[in-house]
């Protein structure tokens, strides 16, 4: 049996730094239904777990360079195709194979190309880890690759030119004997990767980087054959990071109310898992924590929520998620506890979707699951005040920002009752520029409505009504100095 569905492990990356324009693309390819573990079963208990490929159609015992043989080609504009091309081994290093299809040779990549691809995939990074290679980053902070049929102790690396605007992608089918299952198989632990990358050569800083994210993949693989995929996505793009290279911020902050855990496979997807697995290692443990979120058997948040716990931290996600919504905003480590930033990248403002500047005022909102409003409040005097009510079967993480270029910043709480009605004056933020209020929907599987007010020392307060119909019906009025 097998599903059409989107391939976890198949992701293809977009032009980089490119905001509102982006080429990503995430094809519809097929996966196997059950997990490998269930197919190798029955595979080997009906006597067909060994390669079934043709001498000079599969890699031999002891490639070498120069040495050339078939390899099954994807094309992946519309369902997925192979077509039987002979490539070249072109560089080999102690963990890789560089292979080349014969007719990009010296024409899309080179042996200088070659030679900067193994240096990275080897020896050095350009990030924090400069004497590490790709391999070594990702196999300390991942795992290891799969290695069921070659049983060579290198993986390879395959360059080709794409039919799609597309980057590089892990085919899973390889890690099966050809013939057994729906599609062609290799029967190799192989990352494609273009050589025609939009993103420019084969061997830039930033097609370096999606080698990494694509070996995160194949890794992954070894471990978790159905991770959710924006974690799966979040591991790719930290790979990225590790490396030196990561992808550039942009999309996510100009429209933050975009649920962490829906993939709808556009720009912004990619940028909102890569900020949170950055927070996460920075926060919750570094190498440690990515390598239990790797190997346990718990996907999404639950995999998180276990990772976190196995480590120590006692901390709810929804609480990890309140923070994160802050430091995406603040980006400045030096508030509080630390946990309100980044250390490892520069994020570019996030924009909130509505500006106060006169009070008394209100307002309503909806977050989606999993996401964050921000309301920018401007002009006020004195302290200003906030009333809040979310919906009551919602579950919501309510933050208020001072914000001065003269002052330090100040971060405070709303607290909330089981109605999710919550007010405060704000006494802290007397004097300051602008507040920025953080409304994070919490909440699992849906998005939340919410209405708030707003006033200052200046305005008297406002009356409220609980409008969402469940069950509280008490009115309530926000308290204004």
């Amino acid at each position: 049996m097998f599903l059409i569905i989107l391939l976890i492990g198949s992701t293809l990356l977009a032009v980089p730094g490119v905001a509102g324009a982006s080429q990503c693309y995430y094809p519809y390819v097929p996966r196997p239904l059950e997990s490998s573990q269930q197919i190798r079963e029955q595979l080997e208990a009906d006597g067909l777990w060994h390669p079934n490929r043709t001498v000079g159609e599969t890699p031999p015992p002891n490639p070498q360079v120069g040495d050339t043989w078939l390899w099954y080609i994807w094309d992946l504009s519309g369902y997925p195709t192979a077509t039987l091309k002979p490539c070249t081994v072109r560089g080999m290093g102690p963990n890789s194979y560089i292979v080349v299809d014969d007719e990009e040779w010296n024409v899309s990549i080179n042996q200088t190309d070659v030679d900067r691809i193994l240096l990275y995939f080897e020896e050095q990074s350009l990030g924090q880890f400069p004497d590490l290679g790709i391999w070594e980053l990702d196999t300390t902070h991942f795992g290891d690759p799969p290695n069921p049929l070659d049983g060579l102790p290198r993986i390879f690396l395959l360059y080709y030119r794409f039919d799609i605007a597309s980057d590089g992608f892990f085919w899973v089918f390889d890690q099966f004997p050809d013939g057994t299952q729906p599609f062609a198989s290799n029967e190799a632990d192989v990352v494609y990767l273009a050589t025609d990358s939009s993103g420019g050569g084969p061997s830039t800083d930033y097609m370096l980087g999606v080698a990494a994210h694509e070996f995160q993949h194949m890794i992954h693989y070894n471990y978790d054959t159905n991770e959710d995929t924006w974690v799966e996505e979040g591991l790719s793009e930290l790979a990225m990071w590790l490396f030196g290279h990561p992808d550039a911020i942009s999309g996510f902050n100009s429209n933050p109310d975009n649920s962490l855990t829906a993939w709808n496979a556009q720009w912004a997807d990619y940028i909102k898992t890569y900020l949170w697995t950055l927070y996460a290692y920075e926060q919750y443990g570094g190498q440690p924590t990515i390598w239990d979120l790797v190997h346990t058997a718990a996907n999404g948040m639950a995999g998180y929520l276990t990772a976190l716990t196995g480590q120590g931290y006692t901390v709810t996600m929804e609480d990890v998620f309140g923070d994160w919504s802050v430091a995406n905003f603040l980006d400045d480590t030096s508030v509080q506890s630390g946990q309100f930033g980044y250390e490892g990248d520069d994020l570019p403002p996030f924009v909130p979707f509505r500006t106060h500047s006169s009070y008394p005022d209100a307002g309503t909102g909806s977050a989606q699951n999993w996401a964050t409003d921000y309301i920018r409040l401007t002009g006020f005097v004195g302290a200003p005040t906030l009333g809040f009510d979310g919906a009551n079967d919602r579950d919501f993480r309510v933050s208020v920002m001072a914000i001065d270029p003269s002052l330090p910043t100040q971060v405070e709480w709303v607290p909330l009752d089981t109605a999710n009605n919550g007010q405060i004056e704000f006494s802290a933020a007397s004097g300051y520029a602008e507040v920025i209020v953080s409304v994070a929907n919490v909440f699992p599987s849906t998005s939340a409505s919410y209405s708030y007010t707003v006033g200052d020392a200046a305005s008297s307060a406002l009356p409220w009504e609980d409008g969402f119909e469940s069950g509280d019906t008490a009115a309530w009025s926000a308290t204004v100095p």
